[in-house]
């Protein structure tokens, strides 16, 4: 629990984005997989999620080491992957348990994968039911951690991709371990193709042949051949957060060095803009409570593609609707994935705490609005899965 006081920012810096998370966890995924050695450079900090995935990895026989601006992924010594009977802790990170769940379905011995409490809450029955039908076996104890055996054999999988596109990255990151060759039909509308394109890039970069088609398509394993270095971006993802503070307080902490991005579409330069009437994020759904939140101190609109965030670290429509209201805003849930939100509305100071629901992207929005009237927030502790300073760097700026 943290209580922000309400306060003016009256100097604006550049702030420190984190490193991108969904570029590293691609990387370490198929380097941990290779023969040969590389170095994953970065400016920003690290945040938690990909901690969780370095553990999980170097438990599964990977040689990761994390130093300052580097992961050095080197030649594992023993064999990757090997079975570790201790299992596997994702913290929360459904990024790295949907890509582990992959890796280890390679392993005919079974293997726990859990997390925190939000993680083990999570849906994950898209990937395992694929996973099951090409001959794994996948079980869910009561507290909802994940038991996972090989190994999978080539065969046919569907796959829902208008619920998310993470399973269908976590095949592609994990086949030239699982080594089956899967027919796959695409069921639905695929959302967030960015960070399925993204997968696919990566692939590609490391030897890939496998193509996307939106029907369907076929998964087969390839031998990796790593570049000697590459370069992550800062997470884009958290921009608007950045850019609800410069509105909230009147200054500049240059975010509009970061409005492009290949992986959230033209979401972050629409917002950025501050002139949308009708805001799609069916492929940047992870924008929805700091969009709304902008939305509402600004000219209002309408945001759609936001039918499959459920699957996130909470219910983000109803986690964003109730954040909105406890700081004296409005906004309106519709069916079909669409929330209305009224613009030129003014905060209040909540009169009660307000809950996170250990929802990282949540407790940030949170964050920057209590740093104009203040307020008491709970769980703030979660903003460490992606960016672990982000409540340091706030209240530096607070107390200028």
């Amino acid at each position: 629990m943290i209580e922000i006081p309400g306060s003016n920012i009256d100097e604006g810096i550049t702030w420190p984005l984190p490193a991108s998370k969904s570029h590293i966890i691609r990387w370490l995924m198929l380097a941990s997989q290779s023969q040969s050695k590389m170095e994953i450079c970065h400016q920003g900090e690290i945040g938690e999620d990909v901690r969780s995935v370095v553990s999980s990895l170097n438990r599964l026989g990977a040689k990761i080491q994390m130093i300052d601006g580097k992961i050095l992924v080197g030649v594992s010594d023993v064999g990757f992957p090997i079975h570790t009977s201790e299992g596997l802790d994702l913290g929360n990170s459904g990024t790295g348990l949907r890509m582990l769940m992959s890796l280890c379905s390679s392993l005919s011995l079974e293997t726990s994968i859990t997390g925190d409490s939000s993680l083990r809450s999570r849906p994950f029955d898209i990937l395992s039911d694929a996973l099951s039908s090409v001959g794994c076996d996948c079980k869910r104890s009561n507290d909802g951690s994940l038991w996972i055996s090989g190994p999978a054999n080539s065969g046919d999988i569907e796959l829902d991709l208008s619920e998310g596109s993470q399973p269908l990255s976590a095949l592609l990151m994990a086949a030239p371990s699982m080594k089956a060759e899967l027919a796959v039909r695409i069921i639905g509308k695929p959302v967030s193709r960015g960070y399925l394109d993204l997968s696919y890039k990566i692939a590609k970069l490391t030897g890939s042949e496998n193509e996307f088609s939106e029907n369907s398509l076929t998964i087969k394993p390839w031998e990796i051949v790593l570049p000697e270095r590459v370069d992550v971006p800062p997470e884009r993802s958290l921009v608007p957060v950045i850019m609800l503070l410069e509105r909230l307080h009147g200054v500049d902490l240059g975010t509009s060095m970061h409005v492009k991005s290949e992986l959230l579409g033209n979401a972050v330069e629409s917002l950025h803009n501050n002139n949308v009437d009708s805001l799609d994020l069916s492929d940047a759904s992870d924008l929805i409570t700091p969009a709304a939140a902008l939305l509402a101190i600004g000219e209002g609109g309408t945001i759609t593609g936001i039918g499959h965030v459920g699957r996130k670290e909470s219910h983000r429509i109803r986690t964003t609707v109730g954040l909105l209201s406890s700081f004296g805003m409005t906004a309106y849930s519709k069916d079909g994935g669409i929330m209305e939100i009224p613009g030129r509305q003014t905060l209040i100071r909540p009169e009660t705490k307000i809950e996170t629901h250990s929802d990282h992207r949540v407790a940030m929005t949170a964050l920057a609005l209590a740093s104009r009237v203040g307020g008491v927030i709970l769980g703030h502790e979660c903003v460490g899965a992606t960016h672990p300073n982000f409540t340091i760097s706030l209240l530096k700026l607070l107390q200028q």
